[in-house]
């Protein structure tokens, strides 16, 4: 265990002394803060001893036995992450979740469940947690878990210092400061910096929102923009945006997310006695100029109406929301919420997946038989999609309760369930990224497709094996076009988690480790054979032969003519 604790603390010493400007915490390195929470002082002991013999960069700094104690111990202890039981007196774990989210809205939490407490967790998913673990806690499973959010917790830290940059950096434009002023306002709901303009629009309006555009992306040239006139582009487009709005009388701020490029958000204020009728027509003029002149998509989302300004940012996030309805019903298309924002559709959450469901679906896992799973998947999510009121919040509500099922299957069934189907934040991140409905489809159905072919190979399958399968794979084929993809299909395993893993344990990337193969192969072909370099490159599976050069040196600090050359006499 020693042994096995000090090389998990060396792996993460390595991450973050790699390279310190990448990986430097906004105001030092400090150890993430962690409070637990459970009502039987054995078991929550138990769950501190397990924290403190991962050697992980964390510190448990408060423990309590019921919710209410733990409110109280939030103020002062401010942790970073809670790790809490459901059932406890006073306060059961769900309700305090959601006490601690308003205390601090950045908390991270995972819940402990038994085996039965599956709906609990899905309810706790609804309130922002992410992880959870079943009782009795797996060391393996625990360690996985914290690593996990060290790392999100740390791309977190990364983005805030960022938007410090942001605050500190000489701008080299008024415009540019601006823009990320803005943005900031946007992201922020405790920016308190507020531009002039902010101000002067909330002075003078009764009803506020925003409006998100996502542009098709481009590149010039385009249409009749020649190259280096992409600035002349983006000109048009906000001028129309801004026009359209003004000739209308309503009054807004246009912004140019500094983060994502092709996003634009105009923060408006209506006035006593305008309407958001008014809103929708300009909307449809800028579309229609938008496609017409500059032959450019335009998916519009619409957020709530606030009667403060200060609310605007929840508004801002649910029309990047409702944005992504363009997944189902298509893009270039105005999609507005509809009543208050985070009402309506989250008070009406249910279950996607029935008691029938999970017969139909543990019957068929238990068989392997893959293609009615992937059928039953197919038909659902086209139900998702036809429905004319559907919205993507409820493609995104299925793929979770499925992934939830699937893990509880799983738990029942085998271990490590992440080797399978990911982790649930790897899931919400690949949603994310989807640009339509039917990839989210293969998605899904992949994640069945790695359960069952892991399931069939074994009822018992462990990580360490898989890893040790995947490294031979490695060793015999290194010289074949290898890719992650093509390595998570044939081993049924998914990719994101696969490589966190695989780092962890090698101490390198998979591509790193790949490619450690075929320099060490191409540097004894320099040596023993008088080949030529660009069909040692080929030998070793590049492609490319100025490419493998790179790699070379960046291996060896020499090129492959100057290896062979200092390395021959010792052949």
């Amino acid at each position: 265990m020693r042994h096995y604790v000090q090389q998990r603390r060396a792996i993460w010493d390595n991450l973050f002394h790699y390279d310190q400007n990448l990986f430097a915490r906004p105001g030092g390195l400090n150890d993430m803060r962690i409070m637990v929470l459970d009502d039987e002082p054995i078991i929550r002991q138990g769950i501190i001893h397990k924290i403190r013999l991962t050697a992980l960069p964390v510190e448990v700094v408060a423990e309590a036995g019921d919710g209410l104690k733990g409110l109280e111990l939030m103020k002062t202890a401010k942790p970073d992450l809670i790790v809490t039981d459901i059932h406890m007196p006073g306060m059961n774990g769900l309700t305090f979740i959601r006490h601690a989210l308003e205390l601090d809205a950045r908390v991270k939490l995972i819940i402990v469940t038994g085996y039965d407490q599956f709906d609990y967790a899905r309810q706790a998913i609804k309130y922002g947690v992410s992880n959870y673990l079943v009782k009795p806690l797996e060391d393996d499973e625990l360690y996985a878990t914290l690593m996990e959010l060290l790392e999100r917790r740390e791309a977190e830290q990364q983005t805030d210092q960022m938007i410090q940059e942001l605050k500190s950096v000489a701008e080299t434009s008024q415009e540019a400061s601006r823009q990320q002023a803005l943005t900031q306002f946007l992201q922020e709901e405790d920016f308190a910096e507020a531009s002039s303009e902010l101000d002067e629009l909330a002075k003078h309006g009764a009803a506020f929102t925003a409006v998100v555009l996502q542009l098709e992306p481009f590149k010039v040239p385009h249409g009749s923009f020649g190259p280096g006139e992409e600035e002349l582009l983006w000109f048009a487009i906000k001028n129309i945006v801004t026009e359209r709005f003004l000739s209308n009388a309503i009054r807004g701020i246009l912004v140019h997310h500094s983060l994502r490029r092709f996003e634009l958000v105009y923060v408006l204020g209506l006035q006593k006695g305008q309407d958001s009728a008014g809103v929708t027509y300009t909307l449809e003029a800028i579309s229609f100029g938008i496609r017409k002149y500059l032959k450019l998509g335009v998916t519009i989302g619409v957020g709530p109406y606030q009667p403060q300004m200060a609310k605007v940012q929840e508004s801002y996030r649910e029309a990047k929301q409702i944005a992504r309805n363009a997944i189902l019903h298509g893009g270039n298309r105005i999609y507005q919420a509809q009543g208050a924002a985070n009402g309506g559709q989250e008070a009406q959450r249910k279950s996607f997946i029935g008691q029938e469901d999970v017969k139909l679906l543990e019957d068929w896992l238990g068989k392997w038989e893959k293609d009615k799973v992937h059928k039953w998947i197919e038909r659902r999510l086209g139900a998702i999609v036809q429905e004319p009121a559907s919205s993507y919040v409820m493609v995104e509500w299925f793929c979770v309760d499925l992934y939830l099922f699937l893990n509880k299957y799983w738990i029942n069934h085998a271990t490590d369930s992440q080797w399978a189907i990911g982790e649930l934040t790897d899931l919400q991140r690949e949603l994310q990224q989807a640009t339509a409905w039917h990839e989210i489809v293969e998605q899904m159905k992949r994640l069945v497709t790695n359960m069952i072919g892991l399931l069939s190979k074994s009822n018992n399958i462990e990580g360490k094996e898989i890893m040790e399968a995947v490294r031979l794979y490695l060793e015999r084929h290194y010289a074949e076009p290898i890719q992650l993809a093509m390595i998570a299909e044939r081993f049924f395993i998914h990719p994101n988690y696969f490589s966190k893993r695989f780092k962890e344990k090698y101490g390198e990337s998979f591509v790193d480790f790949l490619n450690g193969l075929r320099m060490k192969e191409a540097a004894r072909l320099l040596v023993e054979t008088d080949m030529k370099i660009r069909d040692i490159s080929e030998r070793v599976g590049f492609d490319d032969a100025a490419y493998f050069g790179g790699v070379f040196r960046k291996r060896f600090g020499a090129t492959p003519g100057q290896y062979r050359d200092k390395g021959a006499p010792h052949a």
